[in-house]
């Protein structure tokens, strides 16, 4: 594609309504720098680490008094590995794809915030900052005095097992109880000793992660913060480290699909959606699961249309941002909406936008636009091909509204790449190569994605249903009410089919999803099948019912 758009147009995100840059990302990789956030008060260290110099930092610790037994190539070779594949993950670099270097640390302990790496949270693509705001906000709603102190004392607490935490401008993790760190745990920890800690710094961030549904990322707030409160005692923290993560990657992805519904919603009807306006909303989304594991075809087919009907609405939403980024640079032209605007909420300013959609500034702002694309292209016309100036002359002589006619030109340049990248997301955050993933399927055949938990991430969702608002975890559950849990929360469908493919055959597909649910739960040790009843059928906590 060579035609070039003004500056202003030259984007395909818009962040007040997707909060996030929707590219592919890796949830695992955000827990260290979270995690530093919340010790360091939203802070992070000046970047010491040569992430090149593995091999480096491997010697360094080999050669440190805590090794003993490693001087033979034999040993020295079996450490190397156990570096490599629990507690590194390495990439290449170059062109070449020659030379190593370390991508990321497992989180396995809280001291995993100290390797610094990677070396920029680019492609955190705002997780970190929207999960710190989260948990800093449910403890300010929890305490009277300073909530950043507290956010950290109770990280340190709950996560750092074994550990302390040094005075700033570092927080550098200390040793306490080696006792307290399982053999993984501690090796990482000495191997991070040989990494050197810069002081902390202010982030170079957005003072506040946008948040277009309140209601729904308060609650994702207190699910996290509660996952983190709950099970500190009842997991090692390996385990509470790769189930935080689920919960965050599946709390990310579903409110990038309510986010996308609601934005649509908006703009349809002009009037925002319960997930807007409402405290505690319902989720809205339907992801109809497959627990059958392909044996019933039919259930099968179910969730895999629900995946494409996701992937289709992908593609939608481009429209929908391009809409509300272009009325919002033309209000800026309207003295009396500008000054209105800096007294609305985040879902009042989208509102507002939606509303002011046909007004004539925003009429004057698109073709202003158009005419500056076009002049743009005259002058380099030798740059573009003949269908493209085609296209550019018959949208600016079209019967369309002005902003219409810029929204053709955006969709077809950037559309394309935008989407793209939004699959990316989507197929991330989405779990496709994860433990922990609600998608699975070939990453190369979108056609075989479907919505199907892993029993990792079953076992997540079951653990956060357990825990009661007063963060105590309940013993047991009905099946009942576990259904309507799943339902509400994360728009899971288990026994009904979605209301955009029901049918008789439909619904036979999902009491037989049912069935296999029920099966599951009993592979996991949490349910014994007594009764047809749904209001007698008792699921039990994953974890036992012990400290329940």
């Amino acid at each position: 594609m060579t035609i070039k758009l003004t500056k202003a147009m030259s984007t395909y995100l818009y962040r007040p309504l997707t909060i996030f840059s929707t590219l592919d990302t890796d949830v695992d990789r955000v827990l260290p720098h979270l995690f530093e956030a919340c010790v360091k008060g939203g802070r992070s260290a000046r970047f010491l680490t040569n992430e090149r110099d593995y091999a480096g930092y491997r010697d360094r610790l080999l050669n440190s008094e805590h090794m003993t037994g490693f001087n033979s190539p034999d040993a020295r070779e079996l450490m190397d590995g156990w570096l490599r594949s629990c507690i590194v993950d390495m990439g290449t670099v170059g062109k070449a794809h020659n030379d190593e270097q370390m991508l990321s640390v497992a989180p396995l302990t809280l001291a995993a915030y100290r390797a610094g790496v990677p070396r920029t949270r680019t492609r955190h693509r705002y997780i970190d900052d929207f999960a710190y705001q989260l948990l800093r906000t449910q403890v300010a709603r929890r305490t009277a005095g300073n909530p950043t102190g507290e956010l950290r004392r109770l990280i340190a607490e709950h996560i750092g097992h074994g550990l302390g935490i040094g005075h700033e401008p570092k927080w550098q993790p200390e040793l306490i109880d080696p006792s307290r760190l399982d053999i993984s745990a501690l090796l990482e920890f000495r191997f991070l000793e040989g990494f050197e800690m810069g002081d902390a710094r202010e982030f170079k961030q957005e003072s506040q992660v946008p948040n277009p549904l309140p209601g729904v990322t308060e609650r994702l707030g207190e699910m996290l913060l509660a996952h983190l409160l709950a099970y500190a005692n009842r997991l090692p923290t390996a385990a509470l480290m790769s189930t935080f993560a689920g919960l965050l990657a599946l709390g990310v992805f579903t409110l990038t699909l309510r986010v996308n519904a609601a934005g649509r919603e908006l703009l349809r009807t002009g009037t925002p959606p319960a997930d807007m306006v409402e405290d505690r909303p319902k989720s809205p989304i339907e992801l109809y699961c497959d627990f059958t594991g392909g044996i019933n075809d039919d259930s099968d087919r179910l969730s895999r249309l629900c995946v494409e009907r996701d992937l289709n609405q992908i593609r939608l939403t481009f429209r929908d941002r391009m809409t509300l980024m272009i009325v919002e640079l033309a209000i800026q032209r309207i003295p009396d909406e500008r000054e209105r605007r800096e007294a609305l909420s985040d879902p009042d300013k989208l509102a507002q936008l939606a509303e002011l959609r046909e007004h004539d500034v925003t009429e004057m702002f698109a073709m202003s636009q158009l005419y500056d694309i076009a002049a743009i292209n005259q002058r380099s016309a030798e740059h573009i091909t003949e269908d493209e100036a085609d296209f550019l002359d018959r949208t600016q002589h079209s019967d369309k509204s002005e902003l219409n006619k810029l929204l053709d030109v955006l969709e077809f340049v950037n559309q394309d790449r935008a989407t793209a990248n939004a699959v990316g997301w989507f197929r991330s955050v989405g779990g496709l190569r994860k433990p922990y993933g609600i998608l699975t399927g070939s990453s190369n055949s979108r056609r075989s994605w479907r919505y199907a938990p892993t029993d990792e991430l079953l076992q997540i969702l079951l653990m956060t249903v357990f825990v009661r608002p007063d963060m105590s975890v309940r013993p047991t559950i009905s099946l009942k009410d576990l259904l309507r849990e799943l339902r509400d929360r994360f728009g899971i469908l288990v026994d009904s089919p979605p209301a955009f493919l029901d049918g008789a055959e439909a619904r036979a597909a999902a009491a037989a999803n049912l069935a296999a649910f029920k099966r599951r739960l009993q592979l996991l040790g949490c349910f014994d099948s007594l009764s047809d009843d749904f209001s007698e059928q008792i699921v039990r906590h994953p974890l036992g019912d012990r400290d329940a």
